[in-house]
């Protein structure tokens, strides 16, 4: 039997407007789809975002524990890059789905890893999928570069002093992962003047969107939650 493929997609932020017409193609013609859960979650966004394209076919949920364990997330990815394997040594072509690009700070990378191992390269395919913070962006219509300008994408440090050097740096500063850390973000953006520069968004391309660009009146506000920040540095 031949062998199938396995296409790893990227979804975007949420907005199903905002899929590829790559992505609905493959999913559209895929045999079996699988999807990553958290075992702490009821609802698959993954699922709300492909609804209309998912009907009738076989969908399989993952459901990954939520754990810093390194042996215990290591178990589980080669669990069910397992399962995937199976499906596509039968011949199958799987859809694997996830939300924002594959490629960016993504679980799926870690999913890659273990099915470069299991399957020939030519059997694996990731498609990209538009970030949240490309979404916020041009959500707000604020410009991430012009011209020659730099840009640095990285999850918010545990010690935010790092941070100072990093904004001094570059000419915008995309922040993932603000959870927790956000009053401490605003905090070093008032210190520092920036904080008329900044944009931040939560839940981009969800019904539960919310955008702005008055920073000072998000503290104590705790949505740092699904959040991404975007700040012109001292240039601007």
């Amino acid at each position: 039997m031949k062998p199938g493929n396995f296409y790893g997609i990227g979804l975007g932020p949420g907005d199903p407007e905002l899929l590829t017409m790559k992505a609905i193609h493959i999913i559209q013609r895929a045999d079996c789809i699988f999807v990553p859960k958290s075992n702490t979650k009821e609802d698959s966004l993954a699922l709300e975002i492909v609804q209309d394209y998912v009907r009738g076919k076989r969908v399989t949920e993952q459901v990954y524990p939520m754990t810093k364990d390194k042996s215990v997330l290591k178990s589980a990815w080669l669990k069910y890059a397992e399962e995937i394997r199976a499906e596509v040594i039968n011949g199958n072509n799987v859809a694997y789905l996830t939300l924002g690009d594959p490629m960016t700070f993504s679980t799926y990378i870690y999913l890659l890893r273990q099915l470069n191992t299991l399957l020939p390269e030519h059997a694996i395919h990731t498609i990209p999928g538009i970030t949240s913070y490309n979404a916020a962006a041009c959500a707000a219509n604020f410009p991430l570069l012009m011209g020659d300008e730099r840009l640095a994408v990285i999850p918010v440090p545990k010690d935010i002093t790092e941070l100072r050097s990093i904004i001094e740096a570059f000419d915008t500063v995309v922040l993932m992962k603000v959870a927790k850390k956000l009053d401490e973000v605003i905090q070093l953006l008032e210190e520092m003047q920036l904080s008329e520069n900044a944009l931040f968004a939560s839940y981009i391309g969800q019904r539960d969107a919310y955008l702005t660009c008055d920073i000072i009146s998000l503290k104590g506000s705790g949505r740092g939650y699904m959040s991404v920040l975007i700040v012109k540095g001292i240039r601007h």
